[in-house]
């Protein structure tokens, strides 16, 4: 009796236990990416869903690729407005469906496979810098696909991986390897090139100048060359043409100094005109020239603040913690963002990764709140009002106004996100013991 008792008790707490299953082996955020990624895939691939407008790009590439396939090679036959880090991304689609019909939904898949990349560095800064909470990676989810089709139909998710990336492998201790992603990154859009000095700032106060540099300018100069160098032995004189096309371009339609050119030819009777040229939309007006100059100068300045921004905090906390790199590199790129005469809609992209690595504090997830408000009012004037803008309507001037003024705030909340750390409720949790922190076992020579 006593036997048969036991044995049913045992019966009876085996079927109680939860047995394992694919939805519980893998995390919620996975099963949210997966979901948005696929709806994201439709609504890219059906122009009735959203807008044929932006296939644009896409088909460019497809053109370019074709041409290469007929013998021409890449900056010397083939102009490429890019640096040569986007060529294999061009060039992989077509090496398995062709430059047909089918490039623009292998292109598409390329980058989910790109985007997938991204939610393992979320995951794994998220392991570095928040203890393993899916405040990250779910973070780096919504932002994402909040940003819409441009997301899958333009490379620039490529080097916003690559910034997500580098935050996630120096909050691991592994400095060469961030400085290597930054690298590649800034060998396919030269962005993250102005993270590298930040990298360095952050490492000197535990490393010393000798060792920081020693870390991370080999590294950065491996990931840079692997795709520069054979495009120098092919021209160079193409490369560096791709490497000095944004130098040469106008002031476009979408950035903040065509906003305050917007703003004198509504207030003062400024005479301003939209031309195409570089691949898009600039504002040309009698002022532009000077707006240029401006810009220049002010994406300098922003820089050197990022930079002073960076060197202040590692400099009074002993170098940056794993919690800090995220802000870190979420700064510099809005240094360069903002102020820059170039704002297309996918530079959002470039935003949205790096600060998704903020979501374990409040300023970070307001920060992520407005630059997801920003990139809905940015899809509303691209594609589906970008003519009135074009043609300087004063209704789109506001929508462009306000989504600018976003970006700005976001960029305000994210600096003090920056300067006031992990909350102090949260850092006993969130903070590993020293003898297993990455920046400190980094520094004992691993």
């Amino acid at each position: 009796m006593a036997v048969r008792t036991a044995t049913a008790e045992l019966s009876g707490r085996d079927s109680s236990e939860p047995r394992w299953s694919l939805r519980r082996a893998i995390p919620a955020f996975v099963w949210l990416w997966l979901v948005t990624r696929i709806l994201l895939l439709v609504i890219s691939l059906n122009p009735k869903l959203y807008s044929s407008s932006v296939y644009g790009d896409v088909r460019a590439y497809g053109a370019k690729v074709e041409r290469m396939f007929q013998g021409e090679l890449p900056y010397r036959d083939v102009a490429i407005e890019y640096p040569p880090g986007s060529v294999p991304f061009t060039l992989l689609p077509a090496l398995v469906v062709g430059t047909g019909a089918g490039y623009r939904l292998a292109f598409t898949i390329e980058m989910l496979l790109v985007d997938a990349v991204g939610l393992y560095a979320a995951w794994r800064l998220a392991r570095a810098a928040d203890r393993g909470r899916t405040r990250i990676p779910l973070a780096y989810t919504v932002a994402m696909v909040v940003i819409g089709p441009l997301l899958v139909l333009r490379f620039d998710l490529v080097p916003a991986v690559c910034v997500l990336l580098a935050a996630a492998l120096v909050a691991e201790g592994r400095a060469g390897p961030s400085a290597a992603a930054l690298g590649y990154g800034a060998a396919a859009k030269l962005f993250p090139g102005a993270l590298a000095p930040l990298l360095v700032l952050g490492l000197v106060p535990v490393q010393g100048w000798a060792r920081a540099l020693r870390r991370t300018v080999p590294p950065f100069l491996v990931g840079f060359g692997v795709t520069l160098i054979p495009a120098l032995a092919i021209s160079v004189s193409g490369t560096a043409g791709s490497l000095l096309y944004h130098v040469r371009r106008g002031v476009q339609i979408e950035s903040l100094p065509a906003n305050l050119i917007d703003f004198a030819h509504l207030a003062f009777g400024v005479r301003a005109r939209s031309v195409y040229g570089f691949g898009a939309y600039d504002l040309h007006s009698s002022i532009s020239g000077a707006m240029k100059l401006a810009s220049t100068a002010a994406t300098a300045a922003t820089l050197v603040g990022a930079a002073w921004l960076v060197w202040r905090r590692a400099s009074r906390s002993g170098g940056l913690q794993p919690a800090d790199w995220a802000g870190a590199f979420a700064i510099g790129v809005f240094a360069f963002v903002l102020p820059t005469r170039v704002l297309s809609p996918q530079y959002l992209v470039w935003l949205a990764a790096p600060v998704a690595g903020l979501a374990d504090r409040l300023h970070g997830r307001r920060a992520l709140w407005t630059l997801g408000a920003a990139a809905l009012l940015s899809q509303l004037e691209f594609p589906f009002r970008y003519s009135q803008l074009r043609h300087l309507d004063w209704i789109d001037i506001s929508i462009l106004t306000c989504r600018n003024a976003l970006l700005v705030v976001a960029c305000v909340l994210v600096v003090r996100a920056f300067a006031a750390g992990v909350p102090k409720a949260e850092r006993a949790r969130v903070e590993p013991p020293a003898d297993e922190r990455p920046d400190v076992v980094a520094t004992h020579g691993v």
